[in-house]
């Protein structure tokens, strides 16, 4: 059967090896008479604009470039979600990760034949929606920094100087978090939301999520001063951090957090403006594409 493909890329992230590999998948699917549209985005949200007003005759959506470029093309997909492909071109590519996915056109080609779909929860903070993570606090000022600087692409030695500015300045402001309307946290620390277990550089701050459950995973970190956070991120390496007496986990569909200082927030890598935040889940609105299960954690579908 004849597909129609439209493939939205994001021309900043990636390499020239990158646009060899989507250049090889495009032309793969062609020559199996599939019909092939390409969309170079041109700005920041640009991608989400493009996926709103594209033709719902569309029966695949080729995601290329980070996590943010993804999270954004389901954003513009929630009303009338299509299957997503993604094609990892960022830094992280967390949602590739997760899925099991290589920037190979072979996989990818393979993948897309295979129809193998997965459902994933989208959650949504202050009317913004995304596909991983929330952080508030200390990850959201080193992405505040990181993007205020960012010249072409993001690289991790482009996290280095955000990131040490950031731990030596950072002073831990309180907060106060409500789950589920019951206040479970009033003090210094950091709040990570979100929908997918793994974060940056491999940690596994939200040990326990389950993408297409119909919660949000919630992970507060006490911590006061820049010891307490290398001590966390000892623990979470070993994934052992949620049970630990300095931590709150919580599965839930709905949290604020508030705060009487000016605490950054970014979601799935992109700023997200300031506190306050109101959070709330939107079960299995986003559909990707994946290689065949091999993991018990998810529920695949035919």
């Amino acid at each position: 059967m004849r597909r129609r493909v439209q493939f939205i890329i994001n021309p900043v992230s990636g390499s020239r090896r990158n646009a060899d590999l989507v250049r090889s998948l495009a032309l793969r699917l062609r020559e199996d008479g599939d019909s092939v549209a390409i969309y170079k985005t041109q700005f920041a949200g640009d991608a989400r604009l493009y996926a709103e007003r594209m033709s719902p005759d569309v029966d695949i959506v080729v995601a290329v470039g980070g996590d943010g470029t993804v999270s954004e093309v389901v954003h513009g997909l929630i009303e009338h979600p299509i299957p997503i492909v993604v094609v990892p071109t960022g830094t992280e590519n967390i949602l590739s990760q997760e899925f099991r996915i290589r920037a190979s056109a072979k996989q990818l080609y393979e993948t897309i034949n295979a129809n193998c779909r997965q459902w994933i929860d989208v959650g949504v903070m202050n009317g913004r929606h995304f596909l991983i993570v929330a952080g508030i606090g200390f990850d959201a000022d080193v992405v505040r920094r990181l993007v205020s600087e960012r010249k072409g692409h993001i690289t991790y030695l482009s996290y280095f100087w955000p990131l040490w500015r950031t731990f030596w300045q950072y002073r831990f402001p309180p907060m106060r978090v409500r789950a589920d309307g019951e206040e479970i946290f009033d003090g210094r620390g950091l709040v990570f939301v979100g929908n997918i277990r793994r974060y940056a550089i491999g940690l596994k701050i939200l040990r326990d999520a389950v993408c297409d459950d119909g919660k949000l995973d919630l992970c507060i970190l006490r911590c006061r001063w820049q010891g307490s956070l290398l001590n966390h991120a000892a623990w979470a390496t070993l994934q052992k951090h949620v049970d630990r007496d300095s931590v709150i986990y919580r599965q839930c569909t709905r949290i604020e957090i508030e705060s009487e200082h000016e605490l950054a927030m970014e979601i799935d890598g992109d700023p997200a403006g300031t506190l306050p935040a109101r959070f709330s889940v939107m079960p299995r609105r986003g559909i990707f594409l994946v290689p065949p299960p091999r993991s018990r954690r998810m529920r695949w579908l035919p």
